[in-house]
């Protein structure tokens, strides 16, 4: 594409249109889907691509798609291979080409304006369902990927705007909750053709030159941005090591490793030389949600409103052993890889620039998905099959100046919590509580953020299944902050509330598939908290009292963790 030159203004103006395009298609998306993980829980991301397959501008979304979608665009282009009409669609999931995982299902639809093909608008979300051995997936058992689910390379789903029949019945008859899936997919398309006629009419104002100086002003800028923000990195490496805690099988831990180091031309590269060979569990973290959890990170320690697009990509550099626990080959299973993985490859990141940049340092978060599933049958005048899908939010780590933030989600997700009332009335289900776990944040000068615990009562025999971690492994502090709660999976049944772990005699807290619920238990959630950071002794008097107040330390935390005494202290 030529460089068309233009003044300051008019490109800042141009770039805005691009970013706010990508806007639009969240809103088309939440405003049209059918399941609550996309019209609640946000658990979707789109972007625009030139026709090269070129990052122009991508909601920040959900942070292990962040960059991610570069790699599925490029599949798409080298699959399909054209020549694009209007009004295709293609369909891709392959974790191991560009892929996340198999349930974050890739819409993909070229753009045309004045006649000419201008690029892609994808949309990334996570289908509720994707069939495999589980319902709603998370099977922490899985050893194959092709238990996990339905695997797409690109699958033409509309040519020209007729859809493919044939296409439509293979993929329905692959996944559960037929209707909602259809649902959600159209609605990713609806984002799409949004985007589409945005471009469309910034041509019709501006004309194809127009488009041009608007990619270009957008690179550019957040290349420029993203270099300046570089020049902070100490030129020196620094190094990260978390683990993946288990297997379903009980074996573990397996460590995860990275050096990171800027070069002279400004590229940062993360090397995970070192970390495990990819494990026949679903614990593996496809390339693409490596890639991303490294931008991710970047970009929360280096400028966290950076605009992200190609001209920061590019300048990332993340090299992984093919086969190793970051970079899976087939048949490695990958479902878990947005959540646990990814987390533990940002975790590990992090640690290393907080180490370059320690007036930036932040402890470690509760980081992980705490994904289960719940699925069963229904009589069918009350609602016949059903699926529903739990992912929360939890303690974040404290960073040098502030305490972590509570019930949020870590930066691999940035999802939004669900409507308890829209689970109840869709669902056969009553929560008995959401609330922050008291003194589940990790003590220190600045404290932890606070974790959650979520308590679900099942109405109808339920099978359940989940793939978290960090159920013994608390979340980091540093510089004599304390660590985190761990997190936790609990069942109440006949007023006795244990660990799933030991209610099923299981080799693993946090990884399992297909459990029988019974009407009447009760699956409690228990999300960590993050890490402080510093002695607790030196934390504000007044800010201990605020949080013995407010609930958020017990009084024998106040006491024999922060030495406060409440007497002294009225």
């Amino acid at each position: 594409m030529t460089t068309v030159q233009t003044d300051a203004f008019t490109a800042e103006i141009l770039r805005s249109y691009l970013v706010n395009t990508v806007k639009e298609m969240v809103i088309t998306t939440t405003r049209t889907a059918y399941s609550t993980c996309f019209c609640h829980g946000e658990d979707f991301t789109c972007g625009i691509f030139d026709a090269d397959g070129q990052m122009i501008a991508q909601d920040q979304g959900v942070g292990v798609h962040a960059g991610g979608l570069e790699g599925a665009i490029a599949a798409v282009i080298r699959q399909a291979n054209g020549p694009w009409q209007p009004g295709d669609v293609y369909l891709h999931n392959d974790p191991y080409d560009g892929g996340t995982h198999q349930a974050d299902v890739c819409v993909v639809r070229p753009m045309f304006a004045d006649g000419r093909h201008v690029g892609f608008a994808t949309n990334r979300g996570h289908w509720s369902d994707v069939g495999g051995m589980a319902p709603g997936g998370w099977s922490g058992v899985a050893q194959d990927v092709v238990q996990e689910g339905l695997l797409l390379p690109a699958v033409q789903l509309y040519d020209a705007g007729v859809l493919r029949e044939d296409v439509r019945r293979m993929v329905l008859r692959n996944v559960r909750l037929k209707h909602q899936c259809w649902g959600d997919l159209q609605a990713q398309i609806a984002s799409a053709i949004a985007a589409e006629r945005r471009i469309q009419a910034l041509v019709e104002r501006n004309g194809m030159s127009g488009y041009e100086a608007a990619i270009d002003a957008a690179i550019s800028y957040s290349r420029r941005r993203f270099l300046a923000a570089v020049e902070r990195l100490p030129a020196r490496a620094a190094t990260g090591e978390d683990v993946m805690e288990d297997t379903a099988t009980g074996e573990g831990p397996f460590p995860i490793r990275v050096r990171v180091e800027k070069q002279a031309d400004g590229t940062v590269v993360a090397d995970f030389a070192g970390t495990s060979p990819q494990a026949l569990a679903p614990i593996n973290c496809t390339y693409a949600s490596t890639r991303a959890a490294v931008i991710g990170s970047l970009i929360t320690m280096l400028d966290p409103d950076l605009p992200l697009n190609a001209g920061v990509t590019r300048l990332i550099d993340v090299r992984a052993p093919l086969g190793c626990m970051v970079n899976p080959t087939y048949p490695a299973p990958t479902f878990g890889t947005t959540a646990d993985p990814a987390a533990r490859a940002a975790e590990v990141v992090l640690r290393a620039l907080s180490d370059l940049l320690p007036d930036r340092a932040v402890a470690g978060s509760y980081s992980t998905g705490q994904n289960a599933t719940g699925g069963g049958q229904r009589p069918p005048e009350e609602g016949g099959e059903f699926l529903w899908y739990s992912y929360q939010a939890g303690g974040c780590g404290a960073f040098e100046g502030g305490d972590g933030n509570s019930a949020m989600w870590h930066i691999m997700a940035n999802s939004k919590n669900e409507s308890c009332e829209a689970w109840e009335a869709r669902y056969p289900i009553r929560y008995q509580a959401f609330a922050l776990r008291e003194g589940s944040g990790g003590a220190g000068k600045w404290r932890g953020g606070l974790g959650t615990e979520r308590r679900l009562e099942v109405e109808v025999p339920t099978r359940l299944s989940a793939i978290s971690g960090h159920h013994d492994l608390e979340a980091h502090g540093l510089d004599g902050g304390q660590g985190g709660a761990p997190n936790g999976f609990e069942l109440v049944r006949d007023g006795e509330q244990r660990r799933v772990q030991h209610v099923y005699d299981l080799a693993s807290p946090s990884k399992f598939a297909n459990l029988p619920l019974q009407a009447g238990d009760v699956f409690v959630s228990l999300q960590g908290g993050g890490g402080g950071i510093g002695d607790p002794r030196e934390r504000d008097r007044a800010a201990v009292a605020a949080d013995l107040q407010a609930g958020y330390i017990t009084p024998e935390e106040a006491r024999d963790v922060y030495g406060y005494q409440e007497e002294q202290h009225p």
